[in-house]
């Protein structure tokens, strides 16, 4: 039922009948013309049996008219911007039904009071009862002006018409480009940190560790969530902060002292939706680099907060090296210059990066208009 209902919808929506819709209106609007003129003067017109075949021929020629040109000149001419083509045989066109037009009010004129009638295209001029070509091409002038009035007008509409459409092709074929690029930049992230996991698990397997199963079960939600989560183009805050700390967790497993790491999630309300994964890069260059070192001073600090639609992530580390997202210089890896990419994907010109370091530490901050 409900798949008749939409082909019922779409049928009485589309476009042939919008097409059906709109001479129905014009008849409806000449033919009110008519009969109001005629109560009104009392030409005796409407009560003419030629009167009703005169206005349905001139309906004829002017969807002919429009049709010719919409449906065969437009696209095989003016869309391929053969404009010299298009104009000789719009131009044809034109002169072809103006004339027919012309010896069909002189035929009519001969059976009734055909100068009193509002005419199919809405201009009405007297003709000459003489048949030479000159006085044809005389009479035809009016004609001619108004059909090409009423070329030019649904011209128009064909140009907005084509123009919607290719810009609609347009975006499709950028979104799709867009989500291509943005899987790619995603599956170069996951294998990333399915390497560095894969290098903790293999330690705690060496030393027999009781913390392993625990971390295998981490792994495998992460993984599940990469897998079959991760693949929308948004979710949720809640979901996001709970994969985070599992993240968090199980890179902890392999650090003896801790106390120096600091790690904060918040949001000042639960119903956000995000993209995944955009913490990763950050949180993944802290545990990288920030505690690699041989340190009695191991020190990181990793911030994902959102708060009035924005977005912060944020992190200080000490660190040896230089990192940079747009430089040459990237020991950090993949991971922030693909960080950097999917933000001009996602969030053109609505992000800003910063990044300070010194001798001792290095710090990143991403700040997002959600």
């Amino acid at each position: 039922m409900k798949t008749t209902l939409n082909k019922i919808y779409k049928a009485l929506t589309g476009r042939l009948a919008k097409n059906i819709y709109l001479w129905l209106f014009l008849g409806y609007v000449v033919f009110d013309m008519n009969y109001n003129n005629e109560h009104r003067y009392h030409h005796g017109i409407i009560y003419s049996p030629w009167y009703y075949w005169f206005i349905i021929t001139g309906f004829l020629l002017q969807m002919t008219l429009v049709y010719v040109n919409n449906l065969w000149l437009c696209p095989r001419y003016l869309h391929a911007r053969r404009y010299g083509r298009y104009t000789l045989y719009v131009s044809l066109l034109v002169f072809v039904i103006s004339l027919a037009y012309t010896i069909g009010v002189k035929i009519a004129g001969m059976h009734f009071d055909v100068d009193h009638v509002q005419q199919a295209g809405f201009v009405t001029s007297p003709v000459t009862k003489g048949w030479a070509f000159e006085d044809l091409l005389t009479d035809m002038q009016t004609y001619t002006f108004g059909n090409a009035s009423w070329l030019f007008i649904f011209t128009m509409a064909w140009y907005m018409q084509d123009y919607a459409r290719q810009r609609r092709a347009a975006e499709q074929a950028e979104k799709k480009q867009v989500e291509a690029e943005l899987n790619f930049l995603k599956n170069q992230i996951n294998p990333h940190f399915l390497f560095n996991t894969l290098n903790n698990l293999y330690g705690l397997a060496l030393k027999h560790s009781e913390n392993a199963p625990g971390a295998i079960l981490k792994l495998s939600s992460i993984l599940r969530y990469l897998l079959y989560e991760s693949n929308t183009p948004m979710v949720s805050f809640e979901k996001e902060k709970e994969i985070m700390q599992a993240y968090i967790e199980l890179e902890l497993l392999r650090i003896t002292d801790s106390k120096g790491l600091h790690f904060s999630v918040s949001a000042d309300r639960s119903d956000y939706s995000i993209p995944p994964l955009l913490w990763m890069p950050v949180l993944e260059n802290l545990f990288k680099h920030g505690t690699r070192i041989i340190t009695n001073d191991m020190r990181g600090d990793f911030k994902f907060a959102i708060a009035d639609n924005k977005l912060t992530i944020s992190s200080t580390n000490n660190y040896k090296g230089a990192v940079q997202i747009n430089g040459s210089k990237r020991e950090g890896g993949i991971g922030l210059a693909n960080l950097t990419k999917r933000l001009d994907l996602l969030y053109p010109k609505k992000y800003k990066i910063e990044q300070r370091k010194d001798d001792q530490d290095y710090s990143i901050e991403v700040k997002i208009d959600l």
